[in-house]
């Protein structure tokens, strides 16, 4: 299936306009990301018939010169072309973050200090020794340097698009440097998913390990007899796969 960053030259992504709408549609929302590739490798592998090559990754302690060390680390890919973002290039005017119902504004700031803001596009391209079953030929990494409540809303508010997965892995609670636990039925990540006017993501990728994890009740969800895979070894935990039961009846 044909993408639009299978027609974009090296030209194209480091001075053309991004392709905001094309990136966002069909594409797998991971908020506090850090460095984790698991889910970009069982999409191009095992959840290839999903049909999800753009990844949006957000995390607000990671900083730009984090991320270059480690944009070229896919194995078995390389960068066809990567350029750094500037708000101006997202177009979204006069938009401001909807802090969920019962939550402090100082609650929201608490890691501030922490914060690295940033933004970068990187489309990455098969090597020519690897076949098709390593993955596609090519696949989008737009990498937000923001909170994850907010980018959601920032991007597929804003845009009236929905994200047709999202994950839910170590995602700083507990110990971590994560204002809120996404883990929460009524926190406000779920808050935020769950009012989109558009309707909700179909797939949540589950890491049932750590803080709460086994505690995970998001209505409308169930988990799936599909199984990612052994994310910790050595330990009672690993990557599970949820699916939506309700109907995106506004989509």
């Amino acid at each position: 299936m044909k993408h639009t960053i299978d027609s974009l030259s090296r030209q194209d992504i480091e001075q053309g306009p991004l392709p905001l709408r094309a990136l966002l549609e069909n594409s797998f929302y991971y908020p506090a990301a850090g460095h984790d590739g698991c889910v970009i490798r069982d999409c191009n592998t095992h959840g290839r018939s999903l049909g999800i090559r753009s990844f949006i990754y957000s995390d607000y302690v990671t900083g730009p010169e984090a991320y270059l060390e480690k944009e070229n680390n896919f194995r078995g890919y390389h960068v066809f072309g990567s350029r750094a973002l500037a708000q101006s290039d997202f177009t979204i005017r006069g938009w401001q973050p909807v802090i969920a119902p019962g939550v402090h504004p100082k609650r929201y700031m608490k890691y501030r200090e922490y914060w690295k803001p940033f933004a970068h596009w990187t489309v990455y391209e098969r090597d020519a020794d690897q076949s098709e079953e390593h993955g596609p030929e090519r696949f989008s990494l737009l990498y937000i340097g923001g909170e994850g409540v907010a980018t959601y809303q920032a991007l597929y508010w804003t845009q009236r698009i929905v994200p047709a997965a999202i994950t839910i892995i170590q995602p700083g609670s507990g110990w971590g440097f994560n204002w809120t636990n996404f883990w929460a039925a009524d926190g406000p990540l779920a808050w935020t998913v769950n009012h989109h006017p558009v309707g909700k993501p179909t797939m949540i990728y589950l890491g049932k390990y750590g803080y709460e994890s086994d505690k995970f009740c998001w209505p409308g969800y169930r988990p799936s007899v599909r199984h990612v895979h052994n994310r910790y070894p050595g330990f009672e935990g690993d990557v599970t796969y949820w699916e939506l039961i309700e109907t995106n009846d506004n989509a």
